[in-house]
């Protein structure tokens, strides 16, 4: 029998920990600096007249641990009350020489009570400390769209030899697709942070669970797969029964998130049906929700990254590590440290580590317009509109990352004015009333910044009661920014008082840690548009129709339809990121995917993914919440989650057949083995290259082993552009991905004399002077980028290639612009706020929209499985 481990207090949301970071700031203004200030200081609001203040405090540091106060540990690690920061060590210098753990190279980790943390950060002023906003996890056919099930019957491939990594809300297991034929359990090894410690591994127990001051491990207790064994006898014999003495006597997972997706990449499908990726692989599993809720710490995700890959190489067996969780807080550039230091354990130098994540549900500008892209010209300012429906107690935090060469102010507006005016970079400043604090950060240099070295930006927030109106984060100077909105509390997604930008911007919103450079993104494809319930209910969804540039909802009917086989998820994360990286990497199927469902996620418990208030009736008309369960044992859900697993066990399949292979070279060959997409992909930006496929990447595994001369064939070659315009100033390229294929499809064009191949770049039908260079990623695969020069805007650029001097590939042809909706919308581009700007005739105001598409049938909830409707 198992306990719970000792966690104080309820596990707030990941997104309200992140908001109350950057409150903090906003609230502390005049706070003492003492390492315990009062609650007063730190809660109560400014009883003056309204002021205009600098604000002050570290919201990513030791500083924030200060101004929080008797609130740091509630706020920051309210299980366990001790905070992991990560440590950015100077050069020369090593972790242990300041007490702290080395996690990654130039990163060390400090775990203790918010006390030592401010001693820590008072006797170490000159080291940057951080804390970062936690995450959510990111919510049959698929093996036969993706041929892991031909992969397995024609070359053997079933991840026998390899471990697949998954750290998630939990895992079930005693579902029997996690126990093999034998009875013995899938799962090598797990580290579950809700139980107490069993001791039996206390030396993994105490480096990778959660400790108190004095050392000792209250949570986190790690199990092999014998131990989970004998858990499963006792339950068996019922030595052990959970229903007579309501005590957990396994392992279980109470959202079924985590559950669900590690079923999607090695479940042994033991009734026959539902067969994972790679059925064969051995499972290690880390837990990272500490209680019954879904916030996740970052410090908890490193150290699960920690734990997998140390038992993978323990027993020295190559690894894939899954992580279907991420957040869309942050610069989306990959300079946040969790992100590095997670990032760090994949690469040239870790043959036999791979490391995939989902690129996120935020891609749909009509449900979650949480991006904007904006193009500042010199003497104008920019008013980038953000709607709200006021609030009682919330916030609204905007992460604002500047473009190469943008030289900005920021400001922000409310409905009666200026509240702050713009500040230039290494400025900060507030505004306090008796109703609500409002601030604006600038530049990582500055003491109390929250911006990770690296990265070039500002952050924007105001919190408390405000009344409804259109705010506004003022842009004045010159050059691109990307803008990330989270709203909190009232103002939270999903909520009826939601806020968001006035119009969203699908490019960029790849989800960290997505976004690294070195971590592979998986965005999403429909497996099924319809499934029949356990109840015979038929079900499907509706998804919102947009209009041919994707950039607004259709203004005429049906303002819905119908999901179709093998699209491209109309939710799913676009690219690229910050600076230019093409994302996702790899798609794959996502949506209505039906895997294991946990024995304690069951329709109707709270907080479960197969929970769904909206269930359609069943065909005899009875009512039923069960629209989400399809057997006894399964569930269904649907979210780049979904998606990838699927290429983690895809991934496992590859280093099956070569156990040495690194990130990049697994990276080259998912892409060389992928197909067209076998649906809908009008958006550059949110597709990638194509549709993993398992036997294409074991062929390319095989030319990139045995390399063979195999010409390729217009009619089965294909280019994707990593976005669906160009920025006019230059700050971030276009990259344009070459994919070639024989004339039988089986096989990568490769291993010609390279001058064969040629980049086709022209403006406005003209060719340019000279020609980027075409790099060879991988069997089959090919790449150029380019940046345009000064003095295109308003052009057309065409991307293509030649083979012989023939064309190889269609062409594509894009817009030169300033801007993502310039590039879309020219005849509606006014003065500098064109990328904002919503002409009256374009449609519906969003909010009758959303509801439209709440009538329709589809639940507008990122990283749940999503709600559906009867046809």
């Amino acid at each position: 029998m198992l306990s719970s481990g000792r966690l104080r207090g309820r596990r707030p949301l990941a997104i309200a920990t992140a908001g109350t970071l950057l409150l903090a700031l906003v609230t502390m203004t005049g706070a003492s600096r003492s390492s315990e200030p009062s609650s007063a200081a730190v809660s109560a609001p400014v009883s003056s007249p309204t002021v205009y203040a600098p604000v002050t405090g570290r919201p990513n540091g030791a500083e924030l641990v200060r101004m929080l106060g008797a609130r740091a540990a509630e706020t920051l690690a309210p299980n366990s009350g001790r905070i992991g920061a990560l440590v950015a060590i100077p050069r020369g210098a090593r972790a242990e020489d300041y007490g702290l753990e080395s996690v990654a190279p130039g990163i060390g980790r400090l775990r203790a009570t918010p006390a030592k943390i401010d001693a820590f950060g008072l006797a170490h002023p000159e080291l940057r400390i951080e804390v970062a906003p936690p995450l959510h996890p990111l919510l049959d056919r698929v093996g036969q769209w993706v041929q892991t099930t031909a992969a397995r019957n024609e070359r053997g491939a079933d991840g026998k030899g390899v471990m697949v990594g998954v750290a998630d809300t939990g895992l079930d297991v005693t579902h029997p697709d996690m126990i093999d034929e034998n009875g013995h359990s899938r799962v090598a090894w797990m580290l579950d942070l809700s139980l107490q410690p069993l001791r039996v591994h206390a030396d993994l127990e105490k480096k990778f669970g959660i400790t108190d001051d004095g050392g000792n491990v209250t949570a986190g207790a790690v199990l092999s797969g014998d131990m989970i064994d004998e858990l499963l006898a006792d339950i068996a014999s019922g030595k052990c029964d959970e229903k007579t003495s309501g005590k957990k006597c396994a392992p279980s997972d109470e959202i079924g998130h985590g559950t669900h997706v590690a079923g999607i990449a090695a479940s042994r499908g033991a009734d026959g049906r539902y067969v994972g990726m790679a059925p064969a692989a051995d499972i290690v599993f880390v837990r990272v929700t500490r209680s019954k809720g879904d916030g996740i710490e970052n410090d908890d995700l490193v150290r699960a990254v920690q734990f997998m890959f140390d038992r993978a190489d323990a027993e020295k067996r190559p690894m894939v590590v899954n992580l279907s969780l991420g957040s869309d807080f942050g610069p989306h550039d990959g300079t946040f440290m969790w992100e590095q230091t997670i990032a760090s354990y994949v690469g040239p130098d870790h043959p036999g580590h791979a490391i995939v994540a989902a690129a996120g549900n935020s891609g749909s500008i009509v449900e979650t317009p949480i991006h904007q892209s904006v193009r500042v010209t010199d003497g104008a300012t920019m008013r980038v509109p953000v709607q709200t429906f006021g609030a009682d107690s919330g916030s609204v935090q905007i992460w604002v990352t500047l473009r190469e060469g943008a030289d900005l102010k920021i400001g922000l507006d409310g409905p009666d004015g200026t509240w702050i005016d713009p500040v230039a970079i290494g400025h900060q400043n507030g505004k306090n009333t008796n109703d609500y604090n409002a601030g604006v950060i600038y530049g990582t240099d500055l003491p109390s910044s929250p911006i990770p070295s690296g990265s070039r930006g500002g952050v924007v927030v105001w919190t408390g009661k405000w009344p409804t109106g259109k705010y506004y984060v003022t842009l004045e100077g010159t050059g691109m920014a990307e803008l990330y909105l989270q709203g909190l509390g009232d103002a939270g997604m999903g909520s009826d008082r939601e806020a968001s930008f006035a119009n969203g911007v699908r490019e960029g919103t790849i989800n960290l840690p997505a976004t690294h450079p070195s971590i592979i993104g998986v965005g999403c494809t429909v497996n099924r548009p319809r499934w029949t319930s356990i109840a015979g209910a038929d079900v499907g969804l509706n998804v919102p129709v947009l209009d041919l540039a994707g950039g607004l909802p259709t203004s005429s009917s049906p303002r819905t339809r119908e999901l179709t086989d093998g699209e491209v998820c109309w939710f799913s994360s676009a690219g690229p990121t910050a600076t230019g990286v093409p994302k996702p990497e790899i798609a794959a199927p996502g949506a209505l995917v039906v895997s294991a469902m946990s024995r304690s996620a069951l329709p109707g418990t709270p907080g479960s993914v197969f929970t769904n208030p909206s269930c359609p009736t069943t065909r005899t008309g009875k009512a039923d919440e069960r629209c989400l369960q399809i057997d006894v044992n399964h569930g269904i859900a649907v979210g780049t989650s979904m998606s990838s697993p699927v290429v983690a066990g895809v991934v496992a399949l590859l280093l099956q057949k070569d156990p040495t292979l690194n990130q990049e070279q697994i990276l080259a060959l998912l892409q060389a083995g992928a197909h067209r997409f076998r649906g809908m992909s009008p958006f550059s930006d949110q597709s990638s290259p194509g549709e993993v496929d398992a036997l294409g990447a074991l062929d390319a595994l095989d030319q990139m082993h045995d390399p063979k001369l195999y010409l390729p064939h217009a009619s089965q070659s294909w280019l994707t552009l990593s976005s669906d315009f160009v920025p006019a100033d230059g700050s971030t390229p276009v990259t344009a991905i070459v994919e070639l294929r024989t004339e039988d499809g089986q096989h990568r064009g490769d291993f010609f004399d390279k001058n064969r191949l040629q980049p086709v770049l022209k403006v406005d039908g003209k060719p340019v002077d000279t020609l980027p260079e075409m790099v060879r990623r991988g069997p089959g695969v090919y790449f150029f980028a380019w940046k345009p020069p000064a003095g295109l805007g308003g052009s057309l650029a065409t991307f293509g290639a030649t083979f012989d001097g023939v064309p190889i590939v269609e062409s594509k042809t894009v817009p030169i612009a300033t801007d993502r909706w310039n590039a879309a919308y020219p005849s509606h581009a006014s003065g500098s706020g064109c990328s904002v700007h919503v002409p009256a005739s374009s449609g519906p105001e969003r909010g009758a929209l959303l509801a439209a598409i709440s009538l329709a049938g589809v639940v507008v909830t990122r990283r749940r499985a999503r709600s559906s409707k009867r046809a």
